[in-house]
């Protein structure tokens, strides 16, 4: 096999806002001609992905392309633009060869006939049933499994042990109820003090409260969406009783006052600056803090009384376009991302986790105690499956967004019962 240079960085595309939407995109699109041409055949295909904070997505490409003879050729575009650039896209007939979309987007995108229906290919794979499920259930529909495991996070807590220490808590004990939360966060402020704080969020950030949130909802035993993706249910004792330790950590002076207007863009910098001590995160943090100066530790996101815990298992689908005259190449990187080669060597010596259970005991990963912490609460981890979740939820101008915001910092109590009836009204739009 003839081996290449790493040839490329990822051009960041600013999508300019379209107006278009997904439902403009039809089942009956157009379908890919027939590729008989063997599967590493030295093409060039087109793929999109996200942008991460690890930059995981072009490390996968890189390796790839370093050891095949196929060349993918990936854009990475903003987030906040990505759904508008694959509606444009799917509307014109110019979707790329491979999609790599956010996993609560992947059932609306199945829905909307966006992804190529790889049911027996991926049946065939020898590790088929180590895939995660979550990813696995997001891609699918009506039998049939439109895509694959990309990257794989979860949400969880972390917090600072040098600062724990500093302020006279157990460094090995992070909090496991909301009540350790807000007596951890408060001891770290008074005790440490000066520009250091107990506790940060996005509250600006209508995905960063959702990745978070969510898990605290599923440790609780509830979920925010029922009846297949259909019923609302925010009104319910443990979003009210979340938003109310949120509201008490920033009427107390615990949370930095950046927290209110942060949408997301500094999520990340003051945790890794050693200034927080409890930080709800995700996995997605672990590469950016391998050269951290202070001690790290992570624990599951609890229920409010700790009887349960759980994490929104998030990351990236990735799936070939109902468009692409690649298929036979594109299934070829697929399948390679989900290989021992790339899952280990790329994505677990990352610090990420491996989207395969059977690979999730790895050299990298078992000798990082905060990734085996991360793998083993996959198991009561939660992905909230909806067609609507990007309208309901991953928007800034949102009802996800006015409920938190509304509740935490502007004190109207009938936040949430405003947010259920408004959300509702979304998923109506979509049944």
């Amino acid at each position: 096999m003839r081996r290449k240079n790493l040839r490329r960085t990822s051009t960041v595309l600013l999508a300019t806002a379209i107006a278009a939407v997904l439902a403009a995109c039809s089942n009956t699109g157009a379908q890919p001609s027939a590729d008989n041409t063997k599967p590493d055949s030295g093409a060039t295909l087109t793929m999109w992905a996200r942008n991460t904070s690890n930059n995981l997505a072009q490390q996968i490409v890189d390796q790839y392309n370093a050891t095949h003879d196929n060349d993918i050729n990936l854009t990475i575009v903003p987030n906040d633009a990505y759904q508008q650039k694959v509606a444009a896209a799917a509307a014109s007939g110019n979707l790329p060869d491979l999609i790599a979309s956010d996993v609560v987007n992947s059932p609306n995108y199945v829905k909307q006939g966006l992804f190529l229906d790889v049911t027996d290919r991926v049946k065939k794979l020898p590790f088929y049933a180590s895939l995660s499920q979550a990813h696995m259930n997001a891609a699918s529909a009506n039998g049939k499994i439109y895509g694959t495991p990309f990257i794989l996070d979860s949400s969880l807590i972390l917090y600072n042990k040098t600062l724990f220490k500093q302020a006279g808590l157990d460094p090995d004990k992070g909090p496991a109820n909301f009540e350790e939360i807000y007596q951890d966060a408060k001891a770290v402020r008074e005790k440490v003090g000066g520009d250091v704080y107990g506790f940060y969020f996005g509250g600006n950030c209508h995905g960063c409260n959702a990745y978070t949130m969510f898990g605290y909802l599923a440790a609780a035993g509830d979920q925010p969406f029922k009846e297949d993706g259909k019923a609302a249910n925010f009104d319910t004792p443990a979003m009210k009783a979340t938003l109310d330790l949120y509201k008490r950590l920033w009427d107390d002076g615990l949370v930095a006052p950046g927290a209110e207007a942060e949408d997301g863009v500094t999520w990340n910098t003051l945790f890794t600056e050693g200034k927080i001590g409890i930080r709800p995160r995700g996995t997605g943090l672990f590469a950016g803090l391998a050269t951290a100066k202070f001690d790290w530790g992570v624990v599951p996101l609890p229920s409010p009384d700790g009887s349960g815990t759980s994490g929104f298992v998030g990351g990236d689908v990735a799936a070939i376009s109902s468009s692409s005259k690649h298929v036979e190449q594109a299934w070829n990187f697929l399948e390679w991302t989900l290989s021992d080669e790339a899952q280990v060597e790329v994505i677990a010596k990352n610090g990420s986790l491996p989207s395969r259970v059977d690979l999730a005991d790895n050299k990298y990963s078992s000798a990082n105690p905060n990734v085996v912490t991360a793998i083993k609460g996959l198991a009561n981890g939660y992905t909230p499956s909806t067609t609507a979740y990007a309208a309901a939820i991953n928007n800034p101008n949102g009802p996800w967004l006015a409920m938190v915001r509304g509740y935490v910092f502007d004190n109207k109590p009938s936040a949430v019962a405003d947010g259920q009836q408004a959300i509702q009204k979304v998923l109506d739009q979509f049944k």
